[in-house]
């Protein structure tokens, strides 16, 4: 039973980022760079394998920090850390996809950086949680944004340039404007949408499945009573 319990609260962690709170369609903390950045699936792989090791290492190193530091001064360390990060991740990216796709990133990567998940959630919820409960969970954050960023650019890819990478796929026709930052943002804003829709439909399925089963539970009490 505890072994049970244990693995749903894991299910639960992991599930938070992906779903429940996810940076890109949920809470809409990180939908600037996926909008503007997302143009194509190379472009979405650099920024993700980016946020990745950004977000990964920096969490894991302010983790450490003394929480008997002054509160303001722990997030200005935070920021810092994230900031000192970005260096080797820039530089991983340069390695993997070449200068022009990491210039490309623009000051995106950067905000990245300094990005909510790891300024406040590292202080309110990550350092809280024992090592491999904030593994599990940050690494349910990070899979969330990835998914999202990922998917955006392989859909702007086919409507900008009927591909994925290497591989045609043709429409019949393109969308010029999905190559701009504010195609970016009504391409998201209308997964954001869908989603959040998906979303509650299902937690009303969950809810009135959970409220069948509490009447189903009363009436056997009232039988054998």
């Amino acid at each position: 039973m505890i072994k049970e319990k244990s693995r749903e609260k894991g299910r639960e962690r992991l599930s938070d980022g992906l779903v429940r709170q996810n940076i890109v369609l949920m809470s809409s903390i990180a939908i600037a760079p996926v909008a503007a950045c997302a143009t194509n699936y190379e472009n979405a792989l650099a920024l993700s394998v980016g946020f990745t090791v950004i977000a990964f290492f920096s969490v894991l190193i302010c983790r450490f920090i003394p929480q008997n530091i002054v509160y303001t001064i722990r997030i200005i360390i935070y920021a810092i850390v994230a900031a000192l990060v970005f260096i080797p991740a820039y530089m991983l990216l340069e390695f993997l996809y070449g200068s022009e796709v990491a210039t490309g990133l623009g000051v995106y990567l950067p905000i990245l950086a300094v990005n909510p998940l790891i300024l406040t959630k590292t202080e309110t919820r990550f350092r809280l949680r024992p090592l491999h409960l904030m593994t599990l969970e940050l690494a349910g954050y990070i899979t969330g944004f990835n998914l999202v960023c990922i998917g955006v650019g392989i859909a702007r890819d086919i409507l900008i340039n009927r591909r994925i990478a290497n591989f045609n796929v043709d429409l019949g026709f393109t969308v010029p404007a999905a190559s701009t930052t504010f195609g970016g943002f009504i391409i998201v804003g209308i997964a954001a949408g869908l989603f959040r829709w998906l979303y509650n439909q299902s937690k009303e399925r969950q809810s009135k499945k959970a409220e069948k089963e509490k009447v189903h539970q009363e009436l056997l009490k009232l039988v054998e009573s």
